[in-house]
C-alpha cells in the first residue's frame, strides 16, 4: 500500500513538473519575441514611419480598428483583413493596451511585431487606457506610462501626414488640457488641408451627442467648434473609438464613423452595433468605400497567459536570458528526478 502511494505521489509530481517545464519553455519563447522587437519597427507616429509609406496612386486602402486592448480577437481581425490585400497603412483608434503600464505597452509592441509583423505603417491614436495622466492608474513611477513616455515609445500624440494628396490627421486628446485638440486640428487643416482630394480625421473620443446610445466617457470640450472645423474644411470622414461597437452617421456632408469593436465588448452597452470588427477603407479620387470585416470573439487563454507573463514575470526577473534558462534547467532537473523516483517505485512493486 505504501509503495502504491509513493508511486502515485511521484506520478503526480512528474505530471506537475513536466507541465511547469513546458509552460516555462513557452515563457522563454515569449521572452525571445520581446527581445526580438525590431529597433526600427513601423508602429507609431514617427518621421521614420511616414518614410515607410509607399504612394502608388488611387485606389488605395487603409485599415481602421479601435479599442483592441491587446486581444486575440483584434489580432485575428487584422490577419483576416490582410488576406483581403495589403493596405497602405493601418490606424488603431486608441485603447490598444488594457492599462498604461510600460509592460502592457511592451506586450503590445511584441505582439504587433511578432504576430502581425506589418510591412506597412501602423499609426496610433492615444486613448484613456494608453496614458496615465494623473498617476492614479498605475502605482510605481517605474511602470507608469506618462505622456512623455508614450511619445518616446510611439512619437507625437498629435500628428498629420499627406498621402496620395489626401490629408490624415490624428488628434490625441490630452486629459490634462482636453481643449487643445481643437487648436491642433485647426492648425493642421489650415496648414495642409487646402485643395486636398480627401481629409480624414482620427480621434479616440466620440462627441457626447453623436447618438443616443453613445454616451461618451469624456465630455470633449469645444464640440461645436470641432464640428464646425470638420464642416468648413469639407472633411471626408472622422473616425472615433472608445465606444465598443460600430456606428455610422453623417453631419453636413461629413461622415462620422465609430469603430471600437476590436477587443472586448461591454455587457452594459446596448446590442445595437455591438460586434467585433475592423474596417477596410478603400479610397478613390471622388469617394471612399467602407468594408466591415467581422468575427466572433476569439479564445483568449494563450494571449491572457502571455500578457500575464509580461506584466508579472518579466518585471521581476528582468532581461537576462541566463536567468530564464537556469530556471528552465531547474524545472527540467526536478522533473527528471521525479521521473527517476517514479520508475524506481514502479519497479519495486513488480
Amino acid at each position: 500500500m505504501m509503495i502504491r502511494k509513493r508511486s502515485l505521489l511521484w506520478f503526480f509530481l512528474s505530471i506537475f513538473f513536466i507541465s511547469i517545464t513546458i509552460l516555462w519553455w513557452v515563457v522563454i519563447e515569449f521572452y525571445r519575441d520581446y527581445q526580438s522587437i525590431p529597433l526600427h519597427h513601423l508602429i507609431g507616429n514617427s518621421p521614420s514611419t511616414i518614410a515607410a509609406l509607399k504612394e502608388e496612386g488611387f485606389p488605395f486602402s487603409f485599415l481602421v480598428i479601435g479599442d483592441t486592448s491587446g486581444s486575440e480577437t483584434a489580432e485575428t481581425l487584422m490577419e483576416m483583413a490582410l488576406k483581403k490585400g495589403k493596405p497602405s497603412f493601418m490606424v488603431i483608434l486608441g485603447d490598444f493596451v488594457k492599462k498604461p503600464d510600460i509592460w502592457n505597452h511592451r506586450f503590445f509592441l511584441t505582439e504587433m511585431t511578432a504576430e502581425i509583423n506589418p510591412s506597412f505603417p501602423v499609426f496610433l491614436v492615444s486613448g484613456n487606457h494608453d496614458i496615465d495622466y494623473t498617476g492614479s492608474k498605475i502605482k510605481g513611477s517605474d511602470r507608469r506610462v506618462t505622456p512623455e513616455i508614450y511619445e518616446s515609445l510611439y512619437g507625437a500624440r498629435n500628428f498629420d501626414f499627406i498621402f496620395n494628396d489626401c490629408l490624415f490627421i490624428i488628434c490625441g486628446v490630452d486629459l490634462k488640457s482636453p481643449a487643445l485638440y481643437v487648436d491642433y486640428l485647426r492648425q493642421a487643416l489650415n496648414n495642409n488641408g487646402k485643395g486636398r482630394k480627401h481629409i480624414f480625421v482620427f480621434i479616440h473620443y466620440p462627441p457626447k451627442g453623436l447618438a443616443e446610445h453613445i454616451k461618451g466617457s469624456l465630455p470633449i470640450p469645444r464640440e461645436e467648434e470641432f464640428f464646425t472645423l470638420l464642416e468648413d474644411h469639407k472633411v471626408t470622414a472622422c473616425f472615433f473609438g472608445d465606444y465598443h461597437g460600430h456606428w455610422r452617421g453623417q453631419r453636413k456632408g461629413v461622415s462620422l464613423i465609430v469603430s471600437g469593436g476590436g477587443g472586448r465588448l461591454k455587457r452594459s452597452q446596448p446590442e445595437w452595433g455591438k460586434f467585433h470588427h475592423i474596417l477596410k477603407i478603400t479610397v478613390e479620387p471622388q469617394k471612399f468605400v467602407e468594408e466591415i470585416i467581422t468575427i466572433q470573439e476569439q479564445f483568449e487563454l494563450e494571449n491572457a497567459f502571455e500578457e500575464w507573463t509580461f506584466t508579472n514575470i518579466f518585471p521581476v526577473l528582468g532581461t537576462s536570458a541566463r536567468v530564464y534558462c537556469l530556471i528552465f534547467t531547474g524545472f527540467a532537473m526536478v522533473f527528471g528526478y521525479c521521473l527517476f523516483k517514479l520508475t524506481r517505485a514502479i519497479r519495486s512493486r513488480s
